[in-house]
C-alpha cells in the first residue's frame, strides 16, 4: 500500500489528502486519527470514503490507461466500508464505555465551572465594600466580572438559525496573491460544496502575483465555467481585489473564504439561511483551527478560536449586532454592502489608506443599518500562525484594525439594543485600561503604594482562564483535553498581547501587512 500514488493527488483537498496519506501510508485508524485531530470517529470514515470516492471519479475522467488506478481505489474502499464494519461491530461495547466516560468527564468540568463562576460572583458582592479603599480595582474587577459573566449567559441563550429552505444566488469572491501552491485546490474545494450547481459561483481575482498564481486559477476556470478570474497586473491590495469581486458578480449574496480556509460541505447552505430575515444585511460563519495540533502555538489558538465564536459572537448575535464578520467564512446581503462599496474601498484613517482589518470594516458598513448574525453550524477549517513570531504580526495587524473600527462603531452603536452597545462600549474601554490596572496592582502597589494583593489579581487571571478552558471542555463536541491550553493561553495573552493594545495604537497609521510582502498601501510606517 505504500507505494500508492493517489495520496498526492491535487485534485483532493489537504485535509483529505492528509487523511488518506495517514492511512495508507502510515497505516492509522479511525480511532487514532480522531484523537489526532480532534474530530469523530464517523466523520473521519465518512470523510475518507468520499476522498477513496473522489479519487475514483477522478481516475474514470482523466486517465488514459485507467484500469489500474480504478481497480486499486476501487478495491481500497471495498476494503475501507467492510473494515469500518467489522471495527464497528467489535467496537461497540468501546465506544459505549468512551461515551459514558466523556459525559462524565464534562458534567466534572460543568460542575467545575459553575462553582467557580459561583465563587466569583460571592466573592465580588463579598468585597464590593471595598469600593471605598480601593474604588479604580473594585469598580474593574466588577466590571470584569459581569462582562464575562454575561457573555457565558448570552452564549447559552444562543440558539443556530433554522433551516428556512431557501437558495439565493451566492457568489464566493476569493482573492489571491502569491498562492499557486494553495489557490487551485481551494477554489476547487469550494465548487465541492453542498449547494446547487446553478445558483454559485466562484470569482477569483488574481491581485497581481508575481508567481503562477494566476495560471492556477485559470486552471480552474477552464474547466468549470461557474468560475471567472480576475486579474490585476499589479498588486492594488486585498480590499481593492474583493471590492472587484463584488462588482463582477450580480448574485444576491456575496460571501468570502480565505484561501487557507476548508468550508464543510453543508457551510454555506446553512450559512445562507440567515437571510431568510430580511433584516440580516450579513451572516458570520464558525472557524475551527485546521492546523491545530501542528505545535503549542496552535494548540492555545484552536481553544482561542472556538470560545471567541461560540461565547463571543454568539453573544452579540443575540441581538443581532456581531461586530466582526471573519475573513474565514462570512456572507453578505448585496443590497446591504453596494452602497457603502466605494467608501469601503478607498477608506482612510489619519490619511493613510486602510490597506487591512477589511472584514470587521466591511461588518460595520453593515451593521449601520442591518442585522449582523452568527451560524455556529456554518463551519470552516482555518489555518493559523504556528510560530511566535508569525502570530504576534497577525495580532498586531488585528489590534490596529480594531483600534481603528472602535472608534467607527463607537459612532453609532448607541443606537441599537441598549444591552448590545453597553456590551460593546465594555469591550471597547476594558483592553485599554487593562495594563494599566495590571501595572497598578502587580508592581505599583505592593512596591511604592505599600500594600496590595497581586495575589488576588493573579487568582482573578486564574479564575478567567480557568473559565474559558472548562467552556471549550463542556461545548466541544467530544471532550478534548486542549482545554488546557486554553488556560495557558490567557496567562500567555497577559504576558504578551496585553501590552500590544497600547504599541497598536500608537502605530495605528502603519499600512503594511507586517506578514504580506505586497506592494499595495506603501511601504507603511507610523509617521
Amino acid at each position: 500500500m505504500a507505494s500508492v500514488s493517489i495520496v498526492s493527488d491535487e485534485q483532493l483537498d489537504p485535509g483529505s489528502r492528509a487523511l488518506l496519506d495517514l492511512t495508507l501510508r502510515h497505516g492509522m485508524s479511525d480511532e487514532q486519527l480522531a484523537t489526532i485531530v480532534g474530530g469523530d470517529v464517523d466523520e473521519i470514515a465518512r470523510r475518507r470514503d468520499d476522498a477513496f470516492e473522489a479519487i475514483i471519479a477522478q481516475a474514470r475522467l482523466s486517465a488514459a490507461d485507467r484500469t489500474d488506478p480504478i481497480a486499486v481505489a476501487d478495491r481500497i474502499l471495498a476494503e475501507s466500508r467492510a473494515t469500518k464494519n467489522e471495527s464497528a461491530e467489535r467496537a461497540a461495547p468501546a465506544k459505549q464505555r468512551a461515551g459514558r466516560l466523556d459525559l462524565v468527564l464534562r458534567l466534572v468540568c460543568a460542575g467545575y465551572l459553575a462553582l467557580l463562576l459561583a465563587a466569583v460572583v460571592i466573592y465580588k458582592a463579598a468585597f464590593i465594600d471595598m469600593i471605598t479603599t480601593d474604588p479604580l480595582l473594585t469598580a474593574y474587577g466588577l466590571v470584569v466580572c459581569g462582562y464575562i459573566v454575561t457573555r457565558f449567559v448570552f452564549s447559552m441563550i444562543y440558539r443556530p438559525v433554522r433551516d428556512a429552505g431557501i437558495e439565493p444566488r451566492v457568489a464566493i469572491v476569493m482573492p489571491g496573491f502569491n498562492e499557486e501552491d494553495a489557490i487551485g485546490r481551494s477554489l476547487r474545494s469550494l465548487l465541492e460544496v453542498e449547494y446547487p450547481h446553478g445558483l454559485l459561483e466562484i470569482v477569483a481575482v488574481n491581485d497581481g502575483s508575481t508567481d503562477q498564481t494566476l495560471a492556477a486559477m485559470q486552471a480552474v476556470a477552464a474547466d468549470e465555467p461557474r468560475v471567472q478570474v480576475i486579474n490585476f497586473p499589479e498588486n492594488r491590495g486585498k480590499r481593492a481585489a474583493m471590492a472587484a469581486g463584488i462588482r463582477a458578480t450580480s448574485a444576491e449574496i456575496i460571501a468570502f473564504v480565505d484561501s487557507d480556509s476548508i468550508l464543510e460541505p453543508d457551510a454555506l447552505r446553512k450559512l445562507v439561511q440567515g437571510f431568510a430575515e430580511p433584516k440580516v444585511g450579513a451572516m458570520c460563519g464558525h472557524a475551527n483551527v485546521l492546523n491545530l495540533r501542528e505545535t503549542w502555538l496552535t494548540r492555545m489558538q484552536a481553544v482561542r478560536y472556538f470560545v471567541a465564536f461560540r461565547v463571543s459572537k454568539a453573544a452579540e448575535s443575540i441581538f443581532g449586532t456581531v461586530t466582526c464578520c471573519s475573513g474565514c467564512f462570512s456572507a453578505y446581503r448585496r443590497e446591504a454592502i453596494m452602497p457603502k462599496l466605494e467608501w469601503w474601498e478607498n477608506q482612510k484613517f489619519l490619511g493613510l489608506p486602510s490597506t487591512f482589518g477589511d472584514d470587521r470594516s466591511l461588518t460595520n458598513c453593515v451593521l449601520r443599518g442591518w442585522r449582523v448574525r452568527y451560524h455556529s453550524n456554518a463551519v470552516s477549517h482555518t489555518a493559523v500562525p504556528s510560530t511566535f513570531r508569525q502570530f504576534m504580526k497577525q495580532q498586531l495587524r488585528w489590534k490596529r484594525s480594531w483600534t481603528r473600527e472602535s472608534l467607527l462603531v463607537s459612532r453609532f452603536m448607541w443606537r441599537k439594543n441598549p444591552i448590545a452597545a453597553l456590551s460593546t462600549y465594555v469591550g471597547i474601554v476594558l483592553p485599554l485600561i487593562a495594563p494599566f490596572i495590571a501595572i497598578r496592582t502587580a508592581v505599583w502597589q505592593p512596591v511604592v503604594g505599600g500594600g496590595g494583593a497581586p495575589v488576588v489579581y493573579v487568582l482573578g487571571v486564574y479564575a478567567m482562564a480557568i473559565a474559558y478552558g472548562l467552556y471549550y471542555a463542556i461545548r466541544h463536541p467530544r471532550y478534548d483535553d486542549l482545554w488546557i491550553y486554553g488556560v495557558a493561553f490567557c496567562f500567555f495573552y497577559f504576558a504578551f498581547l496585553l501590552w500590544q493594545t497600547y504599541y497598536a495604537i500608537f502605530t495605528s497609521r502603519t499600512t503594511s501587512w507586517g506578514t504580506r510582502p505586497a506592494t499595495a498601501g506603501g511601504a507603511g510606517g507610523s509617521s
